[in-house]
């Protein structure tokens, strides 16, 4: 049903033309379904993996997770497009680019959520928790020393970045100063004026201060209403940048699961794979379970985070040498107990035709009993993790 309406808002004009109420109705009416969706999934037995992510594309998030998630949770952008006066092209725009993650989206893999519920239901826990964090001298010593900051600028501008953040939103701030020309005592309000000229003499250290704390705050928001957000939808939050993996580390009090420690083993094999074969692999049961379970084993031999993702990092690597072998085998398994007994048998079946339908029908036999090795052998390696990481590169091949 997601699919079908994208389908259709994709279709919407590319004007800006106001989006009819009927539209904007039928997108509210998707989010409130996919809010029930995830209730029922968070009482699923036995419990299903679901992880929250914001700032990765959903495919880019899967594959770094190694497929572990049985559901990615992340914010229903067509939903955030009807947000103040939108027109049909913003529509448009959000639905095609979520349509490319369709094929996710149709198994269930991929569900985008109305994130902005999740901040209304969760806004004391929200503030609580920056409360909190606030008082952390550990995480405020850190955030501080990664902020990056440029300015003040030739117009009295200063930007700010965190080291290692995935999204690089640079916050700006302007100087602000005092304009008594646009003052009312009366009514006691004050103007200001901003973009002014840089001044050498004047002392900006008190000003780049209340910056400096006002984006630590910042910061800190941010990844306590990430936190939040996650917990609302009853999923999982996993870091998808250094820098908010060490705040999550120094606030305390949360525990990364396997698909945090995976996103940094880093598999080649699973990098810029489409949405279309994500999903194909996610359908391959035994084999999704066998590579759950060696991660698994590997996460259980250490309490350590870092000695977590070494042991994700080795497993990774086993499996990865395992689909190169496991490739050369399917090749040569398709040559030699595929492709030629299926083309003698082939040639028995047109032999066996002279003989009637008797003929026939024992030539067909042949050609089943030659190729049934084939089939068992290719039964059994679809049950490998290995499998699943030489689906994209036969594709590729």
């Amino acid at each position: 049903m997601r699919v079908t309406l994208l389908r259709e808002l994709a279709r919407l004009p590319d004007t800006a033309t106001p989006v009819p109420d009927n539209i904007a109705e039928a997108i509210a009416s998707f989010a409130v379904e996919a809010w029930k969706t995830a209730g029922r999934l968070r009482q699923t037995t036995p419990r299903r993996t679901i992880v929250w992510n914001e700032e990765l594309a959903v495919t880019e998030f899967i594959g770094r997770t190694m497929l572990l998630a049985d559901h990615v949770l992340f914010p229903d952008r067509v939903l955030r497009a009807l947000s103040g006066s939108p027109m049909t092209a913003d529509i448009r725009r959000a639905a095609n680019n979520e349509l490319q993650f369709q094929h996710l989206i149709r198994a269930g893999h991929a569900l985008p959520m109305p994130d902005g519920a999740a901040q209304a239901l969760g806004g004391a826990r929200i503030y609580e928790g920056t409360e909190a964090a606030l008082a952390n001298p550990s995480l405020l010593s850190y955030v501080r020393s990664q902020l990056v900051l440029e300015g003040p600028t030739a117009r009295e501008v200063l930007f700010v970045n965190a080291i290692d953040d995935i999204e690089h939103n640079t916050g700006m701030w302007f100087h602000g100063h005092t304009d008594l020309t646009h003052a009312d005592l009366e009514d006691r309000e004050v103007g200001f004026r901003m973009l002014g000229n840089y001044d050498p003499g004047y002392d900006y250290s008190a000003w780049i201060d209340q910056v400096t704390n006002s984006a630590l705050a910042k910061y800190v928001q941010r990844t306590e209403r990430r936190l939040t957000v996650s917990e609302v939808l009853g999923a999982d939050y996993v870091a998808t940048s250094p820098f908010e993996a060490r705040v999550l580390q120094r606030r305390g009090g949360h525990t990364p699961g396997a698909p945090g420690a995976t996103m940094w083993a880093d598999v080649p094999t699973l990098r810029d794979v489409t949405a279309k074969d994500l999903a194909r692999m996610l359908s391959e049961d035994d084999a999704i379970e066998d590579l759950r379970g060696r991660v698994r084993i590997a996460m259980a031999t250490t309490p350590d985070f870092v000695g977590q993702v070494a042991g994700v990092q080795a497993v990774a690597s086993d499996i990865e040498n395992a689909s190169r072998t496991l490739a050369k085998r399917i090749g040569t398994s398709r040559s030699y107990a595929m492709v030629i007994p299926a083309a003698v048998g082939g040639l028995g079946m047109v032999v066996g035709a002279a003989g009637g339908v008797a003929g026939f029908a024992a030539g067909a036999l042949g050609v089943i009993a030659s190729l049934s090795p084939y089939l068992g052998e290719r039964l059994n390696h679809r049950r490998e993790a290995a499998y699943l990481l030489t689906m994209p590169r036969r594709r590729r091949n």
